[in-house]
């Protein structure tokens, strides 16, 4: 998958192609959000899936590098649903971010 400006990687994501449609806009949505606001290098994205009785349990663990390259940001969510799992981590990831950036601007001053 290609970003913006950045590269995404992606792993663990055997899903059929209506799954992989949301996913790939759910994922270059955020790319954007991210690029907009903080620029990175690099986004990466593992997914693992298990059953738990009829359901699968999807964890998501994502890694942000932001444009700087110093910050690797780090965050992961667990949920019966992939996209709201999904979500949960770039969410996650961009509030790591943006507290980033006001701590830099504080030290600024």
């Amino acid at each position: 998958m290609a970003g913006a400006e950045g590269k995404i990687a992606v792993s663990g994501f055997k899903l059929d192609a209506s799954e992989k449609a949301i996913v790939n806009e759910v994922v270059e949505n955020y790319a954007r959000k991210i690029e907009e606001k903080f620029g990175f290098k690099e986004i990466m994205l593992r997914l693992k899936k298990s059953r738990h009785g009829k359901a699968f349990h999807h964890e998501i663990q994502g890694t942000l590098i932001v444009e700087d390259g110093e910050k690797q940001l780090k965050a992961e969510a667990t949920d019966y649903n992939l996209f709201a799992a999904l979500s949960q981590v770039f969410e996650k990831l961009m509030r790591e971010a943006e507290h980033g950036e006001r701590t830099k601007r504080q030290i600024r001053k």
